[in-house]
This record gives structure tokens, sequence and C-alpha cells, in this order.
């Protein structure tokens, strides 16, 4: 019996456990959380990250920073370019740091699951990074444009010209971590059951040329849930799973999140569970 981990030492069945609901009725699992150490380390090294970024660009301001701390970031974002600043190079972790994330108890999941997955290089629509892509995101109290629009993660392929809509051999699978957040009032949102429905969708071209797909919240056939996700929680969920992040008005800390993709071997998840021909 391959074993998947709840927790650090919580064998669960692959049957039922968390890729199950992944591909289940569900579209995604809470089931699997990082140890307190690897949650610590994991502020530690996204916190140097965030201050490295802000020395090069600001060195004067650093100590501010450094001072005040990244969840009371958007107490001083004014003073630098926040919209200029957090590019997608800068949220992306460097080679050292994504192996010291690989070595948390998360990947015991996939590795005993799952053998030959990968850390996806790539992310439409900025092209293939050469080397496993894992990023951070900083989200402003209340702010809306720090958020991404509502999507799967898939449409962000579908609206580039060549796709091929045809199973691939592999299936991905989404991972989101938050890192610092106010449960109940930040952290993720989806549309229950979207993983198994087609929402149309259009395409709105950015002003660098490249894609971006658009949909207006309008059309949502009923209204986003917000998970409960205590920092650390690992959010595994479906590529074609409909989502956004969330964001209230009453909150007052600046939100944190990590994310990656996986490239999973199809035939091995078929083997357990079923058809995924659906499933991008």
């Amino acid at each position: 019996m391959n074993l998947l981990y709840r927790e650090v030492g919580a064998p669960v069945s692959g049957l039922g456990g968390p890729l199950s609901k992944v591909f289940g009725d569900d579209g995604f699992s809470i089931d699997v959380t990082l140890a307190p150490g690897e949650l610590a380390e994991l502020r530690r090294l996204t916190t140097k990250s965030w201050l490295d970024a802000i020395g090069r660009v600001a060195p004067d301001k650093r100590a501010d920073f450094e001072d005040l701390g990244i969840e009371d970031y958007h107490l001083l974002s004014h003073v630098v370019d926040h919209a200029c600043i957090w590019t997608t190079e800068t949220r992306t972790y460097p080679a050292e740091v994504v192996d010291t994330i690989r070595s948390f108890s998360l990947f015991d999941l996939f590795a005993n699951e799952c053998r030959g997955y990968r850390i996806c290089s790539e992310m439409p629509p900025y092209g293939d990074l050469g080397r496993p892509r894992v990023n951070w995101r900083l989200v402003r109290p209340g702010d809306g444009t720090d958020l991404g629009p509502i999507h799967a993660d898939y449409w962000f392929e579908a609206v580039v010209d060549g796709w091929n809509s045809k199973p691939t051999e592999t299936v991905k699978v989404k991972i989101w971590i938050p890192i610092f957040l106010e449960q109940g009032l930040t952290g993720f949102s989806y549309l229950p059951g979207s993983h198994r429905q087609q929402l149309a969708f259009g395409k709105k071209r950015l002003a660098d040329g490249l894609y971006k797909p658009h949909f207006d919240e309008a059309d949502l056939p009923a209204p986003l849930k917000t998970l409960d996700t205590p920092c650390g929680t690992a959010v595994l969920f479906n590529y074609n799973l409909v989502h956004r992040g969330a964001n209230s008005d009453k909150a007052r800390r600046t939100r944190v999140s990590m994310e990656l993709t996986l490239d999973v071997p199809r035939r091995q998840l078929e083997r357990v569970y079923g058809d995924l021909s659906a499933f991008y």
C-alpha cells in the first residue's frame, strides 16, 4: 500500500488520501500541513527574499521594512513602487531555496504515490524558467489590485495561440500554502464543483502583448467559498478548479503565500483514480 502524509508521521491510504479529493468531487484537499519547523523556515526564507528585493530598489528603506515585518508591509508600501517591484521574477525563489522547500515532508506524499512527478518550470504566460519554479505573493489587506482574476489555472494555457486541449501525458496539481494570513478574512476562495464544469471565458491582451484569461464575476453560477486554512496548510487543488484569492475589507495584515505546480504522470494516477481525461 502506498502511503501519503496528512502531517508528519500521520499516514493515510492512497484511495482515501488528499489526491482522491483533488480528482474527486471536491476538487481540492486541505488535509496536508507543513510541520511547525517547516513553516518557520518558509517564513524566514520568504522574509529574506522580500527584504532582499527591497534592498535592491530602496536600500535606505530596508531597515525600516525589516523592523516593521512582512505582515505589516502595507503600512510602508507607499514608499516603494509596489507595482513595479513585485514582478514574477522577483517573487520566484532562487534554486537553493527551492531545494530546501522540496525537502519538506509535504513532498513525501508525491514521492510515495506519484514517482516521476516534477515541479513545473513553466508559468504561462511568462514562459519556462528552465528549473523548478516556486513563487511567493504579497496581498495587501483590502487591496483588490494585488489579487489575480477569477480563473482556472489551465485557462492561462488555453488563451495562448496553438493550445491543444487534448490530454497530455501528465496531469497538473496545484499547491498553494498560506505563510501569513488572517483566518476567515484572507486566503483561498473557490467555486464548488467547477473542476467538473466548463465555464466560458475570454482573453485579454496586456500592455506587454501577452494574453491572460478574462472572466466576469457576474457570470459566476454561484458565490465563491473561502477555505478555512491556518498558516502552513497545503491547499492541493485541481488545475481545472475555478478560484481566486480572498481579501476582506476587514483584513488588517498583509497576506503572504507560496504556490507551485506539479506535473504528475497521468497513467500512474489513472491506475488509482480512474479516467482523468477531463483534467489538464
